[in-house]
């Protein structure tokens, strides 16, 4: 399957740097022998949308774990920071449609069931619990945007929530605007002008030689 376009920006935001491996779409869920597993709740796989690893990193700069939300009307930061130190609980089955529910975008900042595997399959992965996690969002919007982008970058609530896991975590939001300046940015420091080895990379790199982005 094709990954979502902004998967695979950011996925080549990290394959261009020097040292940086990158897996796609890692598989997790609650492990049955979790005592507050449910079959019918828990069944289902999320997964990591990248996962990162660079054996030249230090601390949680070895591995990155990002999250892409690819939503047209942006990343309302002060929605999405009461939704993440917020509780999570499930909706009560009936007949009638209910909206899904907001914690379950981000179940692996929320849950501690779904923190737990999380947690154990990047360990699987990469033999770390330090890590970024990185939420890779289109744009960031809502009043006092950049304020309360900071405090979910700062926020305690979810830091201790991983620490009480055993884990050590920085939290980031990229926006699109900010990566894709990045990597425009290494097109001009190049020495000679080299084609770029990824889809992304060359797509980017013509659009700036067509001067439709600068």
């Amino acid at each position: 399957m094709k990954e979502d376009i902004l998967e695979q920006i950011v996925a080549d935001w990290f394959v261009a740097k020097n040292g940086w491996f990158v897996k796609h779409n890692v598989k997790y869920r609650p492990s049955t022998t979790n005592e507050h597993y449910e079959g019918k709740r828990d069944s289902v796989h999320s997964d990591i949308d990248i996962l990162a690893f660079s054996p030249l990193g230090k601390g949680v700069k070895r591995v990155a774990v990002v999250t892409c939300k690819s939503w047209q009307g942006g990343f309302a930061t002060e929605k999405w920071l009461r939704v993440l130190e917020g509780d999570h609980s499930y909706n009560e089955r009936t007949e009638r449609f209910q909206k899904r529910e907001e914690w379950k975008y981000f179940r692996e900042l929320v849950s501690p069931k779904w923190q737990e595997a999380f947690l154990r399959t990047i360990k699987e992965q990469t033999g770390k619990t330090s890590f970024t996690y990185y939420i890779a969002v289109t744009k960031i919007a809502g009043r006092n945007a950049q304020d309360f982008r900071r405090k979910i970058e700062v926020s305690k609530i979810i830091r201790n929530r991983f620490e009480k896991q055993g884990a050590k975590v920085s939290i980031e939001i990229i926006t699109l605007e900010e990566i894709t300046k990045e990597i425009i940015a290494r097109f001009d420091e190049k020495l000679t002008p080299s084609v770029e080895a990824t889809d992304v990379g060359r797509m980017l790199q013509l659009l700036k030689v067509a001067e439709v982005i600068k």
